[in-house]
């Protein structure tokens, strides 16, 4: 199963949530999951350290392009596939099997709202902040059928991820 992990990548991490996010890949990797992120920092990088074993799906189409144009880590796998951002984010959740979302700007904001429209089960982090805060108002707004939102805490977004069949 492939979980991609989505969220904030820049400016104020909350140290709560990056521990959190860290958890959550940790998690991801206990279940014998491949974790999927866009190759960023933040608290998707994060929960790829906690999985240690995570796939970078990056905008780049090079190595040099991804570290020195994104300024992403290249301690990960890296898949490249130059469609940059937000072409990337479409490809990031067309290879999720499930998302997983932890707070975000605009970037994880379009993540969500592609793998909304994919119908992609939509695990959120309560209470770390962004754009995460938005989403029961989206989701009840939206009313789409097959969507699938859950929000909660570490350890009830891992079972709903992994205990339900969804």
């Amino acid at each position: 199963m492939n979980i991609a992990v989505i969220g904030q990548s820049k400016g104020n991490l909350n140290d709560d949530v990056l521990a959190k996010a860290r958890r959550i890949g940790e998690l991801i990797a206990a279940n014998k999951a491949r974790l999927l992120f866009g190759g960023c920092m933040g608290y998707p990088y994060e929960a790829a350290k906690g999985a240690g074993n995570a796939v970078a799906i990056s905008p780049a189409s090079s190595v040099e392009e991804h570290k020195n144009k994104y300024g992403f880590p290249d301690d990960v796998e890296i898949e490249l596939t130059g469609a940059g951002i937000p072409g990337r984010n479409l490809l990031l959740v067309e290879k999720a099997d499930r998302v997983i979302m932890i707070g975000g700007k605009i970037g994880t904001l379009n993540e969500f709202t592609l793998a909304y429209h994919l119908n992609r089960p939509i695990a959120v982090l309560e209470e770390s902040g962004g754009v995460a805060a938005l989403v029961r108002d989206i989701d009840r707004k939206c009313s789409k059928p097959g969507a699938r939102v859950f929000i909660g805490d570490v350890d009830s977004i891992i079972s709903w991820i992994f205990e339900n069949d969804i």
